[in-house]
């Protein structure tokens, strides 16, 4: 049976059910002039059917896909290679009020008696692409909430970094009023006082800048860099967290590693979650043992993978297959949502974040060997 009018008898009895497809269903001859249309169609571009039979199908597209649809159909009939027809593509489209909205578009070419025409079905993407944007959104919030509970887990370490210069900035100031009191004429012990003060306010300060440029909300923005040169502002935070800790760390990041395209921020937040949990399993581990090394090479020609290794508890066999599941934890505190945000932000940079026990066992027990692989 035939959808084409005029080409049997039969097509009158398709048509309760070409007008009762959900999607749009658009039939063209060769010259691209629209004969026939859904109801679909109509509910979806905002015109009468009248308005429609006898014109372009070009009137549904902005002016960008109006030239790639006449290159097309062109190109077609000249060499037989097919770029839409017999496949998918999503286009732009264009309604009868102007707006533009996403869709794709799938077309079949029917060939009868010498001539050949077009069956488009047409599907509107607007709420598909509104969910995915959403989704997109709720997980940057999630990834910055991540960021927010890893600095509070840090907040003890970064109160005592803190606390120092603050407490020689105290120190400082109570010597100076003292020498001022004493002997006003000691100016130059005053200006050395002033100096330490100085230095220890600057101290504090780059604690704070740094604290508040990891935690920062910022939208998802990739840049092609170094690892390297995304370690550098948190090796200082890292440090922090482990000098607390009584934890040797030690960096082994090769500047020659090949370029990367990713966000900094979020591979910052990836390698800094897994040294907080590298700290976090070491709290029983002798101080001989308490250690911590991050690494990184190449293991493929277009691959690299970053190591973070501890030689604390280890993770228990039973719930490794549990660790990267979200709001599971073996912490008393936490929202056990770190190692499933990050297995989030290294898969959407085409990487992969896994876990091995370390073969050998040190101080208070093996360790482990977290790590994340990142594409060249």
């Amino acid at each position: 049976m035939s959808i084409i009018p005029g080409e049997t008898d039969d097509s009158v009895q398709l048509e309760p059910l070409f007008d009762a497809m959900v999607e749009s269903m658009i039939v063209i001859d060769d010259s691209g002039i629209i004969e026939r249309v859904n109801k679909a169609t109509q509910a979806m571009f905002g015109y009468e059917d009248k308005e429609l039979i006898g014109q372009n199908i070009k009137m549904l597209m902005p002016g960008s896909e109006q030239a790639r649809h006449d290159n097309y159909l062109d190109r077609y009939h000249k060499t037989g290679n097919r770029r839409i027809i017999g496949m998918g593509r999503e286009v732009q489209a264009l309604r009868k009020d102007g707006s533009h909205f996403p869709a794709n578009i799938a077309v079949g070419e029917i060939r009868t008696t010498g001539e050949t025409r077009y069956v488009g079905l047409v599907s509107d993407l607007t709420d598909q692409r509104e969910s995915e944007e959403l989704a997109l959104r709720r997980r940057e919030e999630m990834v910055n909430v991540s960021r927010l509970s890893t600095m509070g887990e840090m907040a003890a370490a970064m109160a005592h970094e803190l606390n120092q210069p603050l407490t020689a900035i105290a120190n400082y100031a109570a010597a100076s009023i003292r020498l001022l009191d004493k002997d006003p004429a000691h100016t130059d012990d005053v200006k050395e006082a002033l100096q330490e003060i100085y230095d220890q306010a600057h101290r504090a300060g780059e604690v704070i800048r740094r604290t508040r440029n990891f935690t920062k909300t910022t939208e998802a923005t990739r840049g092609e860099t170094t690892l390297a040169e995304v370690v550098r502002p948190i090796r200082s935070l890292a440090e922090l967290d482990t000098k607390a800790n009584n934890i040797r760390l030690s960096w082994g990041i090769p500047a020659d590693l090949p370029r990367i395209n990713v966000d900094s921020v979020q591979i910052q937040q990836v390698i800094l979650n897994l040294i907080r949990n590298a700290v976090d399993a070491m709290h029983d581990t002798d101080p001989e043992h308490r250690s911590i090394s991050v690494s990184a090479k190449m293991t493929a020609p277009h691959q690299m993978r970053l190591e973070v290794c501890d030689h604390g508890h280890g993770v228990n066999g039973d719930r490794s297959g549990d660790i990267f599941n979200a709001f599971f934890t073996t912490k008393k505190t936490g929202m056990g949502m770190g190692l499933a945000i990050c297995r989030t932000i290294v898969r959407s940079h085409g990487g992969e974040l896994g876990f091995r026990k370390n073969d050998q066992r040190l101080g208070g027990g093996c360790g482990s060997t977290f790590f994340f692989t990142i594409p060249t």
